[in-house]
């Protein structure tokens, strides 16, 4: 039977090549770590991506305001609402309105329209109405006129086309009132409404002015 030859031990030079091999090699004993080094190579499956994206579109949602729009920043001045046109209901209260349709009110001025063209009674409102404000006028009566009876104008009504008449047809007092809704008006103007029989009737309006401030 042959003789089982003993392990040979390392010689010195071996040794010491082999103490530099262990010290430079770091052993891999953390599995946490090797798991997520593992995870962090292996690509995103598309529900995976499709949760993030989810996730970063909560995130920007929750950035805006609660109704859904981005929040006013402090340095943006919000524009001021235009104040209501003067012939929409509610721009008086109800005992004023009462006061006006019965004629109770008399006016403290008067502008009388009749007689103009639209562009110089455009030009009289301009000119007037904010300087009645500022002297403290609330109640203004407008004189427009009903129309002529001329026979000119006798004869449009009647169906003839005469095309030197469209001023005397009552276009001052159909106008008025859209007029006075338009931007340079109103913040003038308060409400507009049918003058009381005693004050011109149909042929005039209560022009109710805002308190100057």
């Amino acid at each position: 039977m042959a003789r089982r030859r003993g392990k040979r031990g390392l010689e010195p030079n071996e040794q010491e090549l082999w103490q530099k091999v262990t010290e430079a090699v770091k052993p891999l004993d953390d599995r946490a770590a090797m798991a997520d080094l593992l995870k962090a190579e292996t690509p995103k499956s598309p529900a995976a991506t499709s949760k993030l994206a989810r996730s970063k579109a909560k995130a920007a949602k929750a950035a805006l305001h609660p109704t859904g729009h981005p929040a006013h920043s402090p340095t943006q001045a919000r524009r001021p609402k235009p104040p209501p046109a003067p012939h929409d209901a509610g721009t008086l209260d109800g005992g004023l309105q009462r006061k006006l349709r019965r004629g109770r009110i008399d006016p403290d001025a008067k502008i009388d329209l009749h007689g103009l063209n639209q562009a110089q009674a455009h030009i009289r409102l301009r000119q007037d109405l904010p300087r009645l404000r500022t002297q403290g006028v609330r109640c203004l009566l407008v004189v427009t006129g009903k129309g002529s009876a001329s026979t000119l104008a006798r004869h449009t009504l009647h169906g003839d086309r005469i095309s030197e008449t469209p001023e005397r047809r009552g276009v001052l007092r159909d106008n008025l009132p859209r007029w006075l809704a338009e931007a340079e008006f109103r913040p003038h103007v308060a409400a507009i409404r049918p003058a009381h029989p005693r004050h011109g009737g149909g042929g005039a309006f209560y022009v109710w002015l805002r308190r100057q401030r």
